[in-house]
């Protein structure tokens, strides 16, 4: 068994002094409109779902101090920016003025390669633009001096907490201030997005937010994506989270003219791997983790999200999709993305190259560190992954 966490020195300190304590959703709403000044949330029902989530938190997710503590600043993170982002709109309506060009959605099940897919085709800043690490911790510009490198600043603390919490998780997924990161991290200030349950066990959260109008999340995207891209030339976003496979239907709607890229993996070798990335995430919130339980969870997730992508696919034949496969971009990644550009109608150049050969020496495979997991941790085997996921493998010919 290579499931072993342990916390460093300071938090099993806290952990042992300070006693475990509720999360109250008023609490953090009158913390964050004390500290701003401001208190329009743009939506009569997200106090609601802020409440429906604390309340999971505190009945499901065995959250040990520190990880009560993690939660409020992350909580309080999103209230902030949420705040600020309403107050921002109504003082410059022209934001949403913008025209906001057709973006690339990368999407495909985790560790299917959709991280060094974008970081790759972001680094073509002569045609695109990345939500970057920074960004999506505080989207909101600050009214004062060098508020950039403040922004900056924040995050690169935040990703120096991380590794110091846990330098497990960057040995999976590295998150590196200045480097593209999903834009979930955005539609997350809407509550409606699967952040929560990739990093804690929330069951009844979870299966509520399935249910609901996820447009409302889309369209608070295109909000936040006006508000990064105001005063700067608007170039094409190249976006990227696994989540967008279960909301195809709502892409196709709000954003008529997206390309979509869906990057294909044979689920024994990602979903194994994804399992430990989702055990080690909820390690950092919690004690109690059941390493079976979780995988069973995603596994199942998974399963509808691709039974959802497949089923907008074969009903809107003319929406835009690429399928690229895991292999060949691992392979070959500048011929992969050539092949994409051709597709996607897209000019390339010296300096394209140049920057994916640049991309290619910073996102090196471990760079932090192999990443140590087994199937028998979560309960799989290849057979079981391979039943679950049949359609999927006859479907793109994956066996």
């Amino acid at each position: 068994m290579r499931l072993k966490s342990s916390y460093p020195f300071l938090i099993r300190c806290y952990n042992r002094i300070i006693p475990v304590k509720a999360i109250e959703a008023h609490q953090l709403v009158k913390s964050v409109q004390k500290k701003t000044g401001l208190h329009d949330f743009g939506e009569a029902a997200y106090l609601n779902r802020l409440q429906r989530l604390c309340a999971a938190m505190n009945k499901e997710a065995k959250l040990h101090s520190f990880g009560v503590f993690m939660s409020k600043v992350r909580l309080k993170g999103l209230l902030n920016n949420r705040l600020l982002a309403v107050d921002l709109l109504k003082r410059h309506p022209e934001i949403l003025e913008q025209e906001l060009l057709p973006p690339v959605f990368i999407t495909g099940l985790q560790r299917t390669g959709t991280t060094f897919l974008q970081r790759l085709m972001a680094a073509d800043e002569t045609n695109h633009r990345a939500l970057l690490s920074w960004e999506a911790l505080n989207p909101i510009p600050l009214q004062r001096k060098n508020e950039q490198q403040k922004r900056m600043g924040l995050a690169r603390m935040s990703q120096r907490a991380l590794r110091y919490i846990s330098p497990v998780f960057f040995s999976i997924h590295p998150v590196e201030y200045d480097s593209p990161e999903e834009d979930v991290l955005l539609n997350d200030m809407s509550l409606l997005s699967a952040v929560p349950e990739a990093i804690m066990e929330v069951p009844s959260f979870s299966d509520w937010v399935t249910e609901q109008d996820h447009g409302i999340a889309y369209d608070w995207l295109i909000k936040m994506l006006k508000i990064l891209q105001w005063k700067t030339p608007a170039k094409t976003w190249i976006l990227k989270t696994p989540q967008h496979l279960e909301y195809m239907d709502v892409i196709a709607q709000k954003f008529p003219k997206a390309r979509v890229i869906h990057t294909h993996r044979a689920p024994k070798e990602c979903i194994p791997s994804f399992c430990s990335m989702v055990y080690h995430s909820r390690k950092v919130f919690s004690k109690q983790v059941d390493a079976h339980a979780s995988a069973e969870h995603w596994i199942n997730k998974n399963v509808y999200m691709l039974q959802k992508t497949l089923e907008v696919r074969q009903k809107n034949p003319s929406f835009k999709v690429w399928d690229v496969y895991y292999q060949d971009l691992i392979k070959d990644p500048i011929a992969t993305i050539q092949s994409i550009y051709r597709h996607l109608n897209i000019s390339w150049t010296d300096k394209t190259t140049s920057g994916l050969q640049k991309a290619l020496e910073r996102n090196k495979k471990d760079k932090y560190g192999k990443h140590h997991y087994e199937q028998a941790d979560f309960g799989l085997t290849d057979a079981g992954i391979e039943q679950k996921f049949s359609f999927y493998l006859d479907y793109y010919n994956l066996k």
